[in-house]
């Protein structure tokens, strides 16, 4: 069993990690189409769910950025969408978590790229490659995401299928298929 975590948009980062803390993969889904046509090729997004079993996902909780022009936030939150929407769809239990708290408790407080780069290379060395290119940067926030959902979650590899929320910060947002969306 697996967890997937997301740092959504058209320029995004995937990442899957074992119950032992493991990256088995940083990636991003690759985006199909030209300009305003462009859509994320979420066919590849389901293989990797089928894949690795995932049980839960976790993803970064965003919104439109300042200064962002309408055509860019609209790709933005459709890219966005697609990814829970998918989740959704095939009942992954999803959570998300606001960049300020995991970068916070991970120790990522700084906002550049470059850094959140260095802590990934440094917490899984083995796994340097997967971030060796500056624009890897969104493939380790998301591995960054998983660790911090796999610290707060209390989720261990016991056994189970569905992990306990109950550490997870207070506000955090859970969506449980059929159950629909809890706030903690």
């Amino acid at each position: 069993m697996a967890v997937l975590a997301i740092d959504p948009g058209l320029n995004n980062g995937i990442a899957v990690l074992d119950l032992e803390r493991r990256l088995l993969l940083a990636t991003e889904i690759p985006v199909i189409g030209e300009g305003a046509n462009k859509r994320l090729n979420l066919i590849s997004f389901a293989d990797i769910l089928t894949q690795f079993r995932i049980r839960h996902a976790v993803v970064e909780d965003v919104a439109a950025m300042p200064k962002q022009g309408l055509t860019s936030t609209f790709r933005f939150g459709r890219a966005s969408g697609s990814f829970e929407g998918a989740l959704a769809a095939l009942k992954i239990p999803t959570s998300f978590v606001r960049p300020a708290i995991w970068k916070r408790d991970i120790g990522a407080k700084a906002k550049r790229d470059e850094d959140i780069r260095a802590l990934a290379i440094q917490t899984w060395p083995d796994q340097a490659h997967r971030f060796a290119r500056k624009r890897d940067h969104n493939r380790a926030e998301a591995a960054l995401i998983g660790l911090w959902f796999l610290q707060h979650s209390g989720w261990t590899s016991g056994g189970e299928d569905t992990p306990p929320t109950s550490s997870l910060p207070a506000g955090s947002r859970v969506f449980v298929g059929g159950e629909g969306w809890r706030t903690l």
